[in-house]
């Protein structure tokens, strides 16, 4: 069985015809009346060439016959090689004779001995013009099979240009493209695949049709033509993931990544992914196209039902879908994960800012150190600054101004740690002044309720046992001053006036 190209060629080998031969008394051939009928129109082409056997070489033929009806290939051929040794054999016996072996050579295998004998029939002038296509044909694709692809080219063009359009048909038009495309002359061999096309029903078409179309377009950039192809198999085969992936690629290709990522949803939405990768690609689609919370619940799905291998960047790829549609929560666990099992201080930066997020603040400044511990990142002024908020509003605005401090030295982050620097340094005068002030105003409060009571002690002459004015001093004023209305820094510095009032 000859197969071309992964198409089974054997029913278009035209096996040569077994001749209906029994040697008369006359050593007439006679021929069957379905014969005569279908010769009766081309005998004339023959230039009055003697289409009829001696009895001898008759008697030969079918003997050859005989063996090649029992299977037995080689008796038959030595049969045949007495009567084409014999010097009185006619051109049309020849012929007849060679059409024979040739078959038999081609029943052991042996074709290029089988291409010969059939190529020397020809020769003999002898066949008919059906006879001569139908050789022509064979040999076509023997040559083909044998990988002598532009000679069988050569052989079926002869056989359509002698047959004429009756010659043509899907077989032939399909050889004819095949032994194009293998020999890589596309755009010769572009009008046999469409000629092929058309004499091949729609309903009819197989996969293998569709393929061979798709490959000719492909090999001619002609991408409008691949579309019609690709888009008329997903129509007939709709379940077919690879028609689906071929079309999905093509999408891509072309530019047309919205709808590459429409044809991707449908696959996957029709259970036809079976391949971490393939769902990976589609998570990544949505993140791409601004979708990032459909990939993440879809990512995570497979991740969780072991579709999808869970490594270090499938994880990632997670992550990071989650970190972009801000979904914080569903973020933190995989982040930690991701930290633990690399030990990287950027994965460490990414938990930390996940946790700032969602208002974990011890957390997110344990997470923010190990980030900046680990090292390794891009800009670890930006994590220092970070952590220097987190301290902020964990009221540790000692620590804070040490992080601050500590970005302040990179230029990238210099203003921002700076002006927080400022502002805690600031805010930290604001406060001092605000004591200070109140302090003041306390002092002169106590001052006037002093004098105000000393005044009214004096009136009522209200003293003690040695004599002295004696006031009841304010709480709020007792270290400030004492029972006699004196300021005690004074007293106690020995600088107290003398009680004007005494006495």
């Amino acid at each position: 069985m000859i197969r071309f190209q992964g198409f089974d060629t054997s029913g278009l080998l035209r096996s040569v015809a077994t001749l209906a031969l029994a040697a008369s008394l006359a050593g007439v051939m006679v021929v069957d009346a379905d014969a005569q009928r279908r010769n009766r129109d081309q005998e004339e082409e023959n230039d009055g060439t003697e289409r009829t056997f001696s009895a001898r070489i008759g008697e030969i033929v079918l003997e050859a016959q005989e063996f090649q009806n029992n299977d037995q290939f080689q008796p038959s051929i030595d049969a045949l090689n007495r009567a084409l040794g014999m010097s009185d054999i006619n051109p049309y016996e020849r012929s007849v004779a060679l059409q024979l072996r040739g078959r038999a050579y081609y029943e052991l295998e042996q074709t290029s001995r089988a291409i010969q004998d059939w190529q020397a029939a020809i020769a003999t002038g002898a066949l008919l013009t059906e006879e001569t296509v139908n050789l022509r044909i064979n040999i076509g694709q023997l040559l083909i099979a044998n990988g002598q692809y532009d000679e069988g080219i050569r052989s079926l063009e002869q056989a359509v240009s002698l047959g004429g359009e009756a010659a043509v048909n899907v077989g032939v038009a399909r050889m004819l493209a095949q032994a194009y495309g293998q020999a890589e002359r596309f755009r010769e061999g572009l009008r046999w695949a469409e000629r092929f096309w058309e004499l091949r029903p729609a309903a009819e078409r197989q996969r293998g049709d569709y393929s061979l179309m798709l490959f000719y377009y492909q090999q001619l950039e002609d991408v409008p033509n691949q579309f019609r192809i690709i888009e008329g198999m997903v129509q007939r085969w709709p379940t077919e993931k690879n028609n689906w992936r071929s079309y999905a690629s093509l999408l891509a290709q072309t530019g047309r990544e919205q709808d590459a990522f429409e044809a991707n949803k449908i696959m996957y939405i029709n259970g036809m992914f079976d391949q971490s990768r393939e769902i990976v690609a589609l998570a990544q689609y949505y993140s791409f196209y601004e979708y990032p919370y459909r990939g993440a619940v879809i990512l995570e799905r497979e991740l969780n039902a072991g579709m999808v291998e869970r490594t270090q960047n499938n994880l990632q790829l997670l992550a990071n879908m989650w970190r972009q549609s801000r979904e914080w929560e569903r973020a933190i666990p995989v982040l930690r994960q991701l930290a633990q099992l690399t030990g990287s201080g950027d994965d460490y930066l990414k938990l930390a800012e996940a946790l700032y997020q969602v208002r974990q603040l011890a957390e997110a400044e344990d997470a923010f150190q190990e980030a900046l511990n680990r090292g390794g990142l891009d800009r670890p002024g930006t994590a220092w600054t970070l952590l220097g908020n987190v301290r902020v509003e964990l009221d540790r605005t000692d620590s804070a101004l040490a992080a601050f401090r500590e970005g302040a030295r990179y230029p990238y982050s210099r203003r921002t740690a700076n002006g927080w620097i400022t502002f805690i340094t600031n805010q930290r005068a604001a406060a001092a002044d605000r004591v200070r002030i109140r302090e003041s105003v306390r002092q002169e409060e106590c001052r006037f309720a002093v004098e105000d009571l000393r005044e009214t002690a004096i009136l009522l002459g209200d003293v003690d046992d040695t004599g002295r004015i004696v006031i009841g001093v304010p709480d709020n004023c007792t270290d400030l001053y004492n029972q006699y209305g004196e300021l005690l820094d004074q007293v106690a510095g020995g600088d107290a006036p003398a009680d004007e009032d005494a006495g």
